[in-house]
């Protein structure tokens, strides 16, 4: 028993010296930040603008590695079988939080076993657009449109499970409406269809909307989030209104294999924490419509988990199911 007890100790001992080695020397080499989707959309802009001076902190390039497919899966996958070692990370965007609510059956991992999450990295408020067609210049004037002619309007969205899709849900249910959702094969065909008039509305982002917005091809109406977009100073939030549970958002952040060490996570936090203060990157991640975060690795951990958790309870509430 003695024994044992010497052995599991020592062992115990090890771990904690080779981590800490491992940790000291970190990184000696180029670190792989795998991006979940195609090259160019918003979580490998955010990921490219985040790692593309760690080199001058670490003294070892960030590359990235699109790993598209699957709803985000096969890239989030990849991150979960891979050496928890610090030279293998993920960029994850909101879909690690309602994959987990929406296509559970689909997920070969568990998304708050099978990973060490890092940092909270920024978040994007959703815009609420619609056609200047639209016989509403209000969130009030809206909402009574659509309870004149119930399923008369449709909205469109970036896809089918996107936080997007989400937002237009929330609001649909929030405010007691029957408008029809259209999914779209990413947020530039949604508003190229809403410009164009093919729906009537739309939940967007900053970033795709902006330009249609100050030219008068488009009206936004509300945004998410607690506070209004200084881009956007005169759209009122959804809370502001009297929706405050139309809170959905998109969101970007760092994971690393489960069992990374506890001091290579603490690593990798305090150097995104640097590059999120730094004045350029804010800078561009303002102008493309992200809010930085940045925070501690224990905080992130609980945000993920605080948003499957309202995800599984609200898309059981409404119904909401994706083929």
């Amino acid at each position: 028993m003695y024994r044992s007890i010497q052995k599991a100790a020592l062992g115990l001992a090890l771990a904690c010296s080779a981590a800490a080695a491992l940790a000291a020397g970190y990184p000696e080499r180029p670190v792989r930040t795998i991006v979940p989707y195609a090259p160019g959309g918003a979580s490998d802009v955010v990921a490219r603008v985040v790692t593309k001076d760690m080199e001058k902190s670490f003294g070892q390039p960030f590359v990235v590695d699109n790993r598209p497919g699957g709803g985000a899966i096969i890239g989030t996958g990849t991150v979960a079988n891979a050496a928890p070692d610090g030279y293998t990370i993920g960029a994850m965007d909101s879909a690690f939080v309602i994959n987990p609510a929406l296509v559970p059956d689909r997920i070969p991992y568990d998304t708050q076993k099978d990973f060490a999450p890092v940092i909270l990295l920024a978040k994007m408020p959703i815009i609420l657009a619609v056609n200047p067609s639209v016989k509403a210049n209000s969130l009030k004037e809206l909402i009574a449109l659509a309870k004149s002619k119930p399923g008369g309007l449709n909205y469109g969205s970036a896809g089918n499970g996107s936080p997007l899709h989400l937002a237009g849900e929330q609001f649909k249910y929030a405010a007691g409406i029957d408008v029809v959702h259209v999914p779209y094969k990413g947020g530039a065909p949604s508003i190229a269809a809403l410009v164009a008039g093919e729906t009537q509305m739309a939940m967007t982002v900053l970033s795709t909307c902006q330009s249609y917005v100050k030219s008068g091809r488009l009206k936004a109406l509300a945004v998410t989030g607690s506070t209004r977009l200084p881009e956007m100073p005169d759209v009122p939030t959804f809370a502001e209104l009297g929706y405050p549970s139309v809170d959905s958002f998109v969101s970007f952040g760092i994971v690393a294999p489960k069992g990374t060490p506890d001091n290579v996570v603490a690593t990798l936090n305090d150097g995104f924490n640097r590059q999120l203060k730094d004045a350029q990157v804010q800078k561009q991640l303002n102008e493309l419509g992200f809010q930085p975060i940045g925070g501690t690795a224990a905080s992130y951990k609980e945000f993920v988990s605080a948003e499957i958790a309202k995800w599984i309870k609200f898309t059981k509430l409404a119904n909401i199911k994706v083929d």
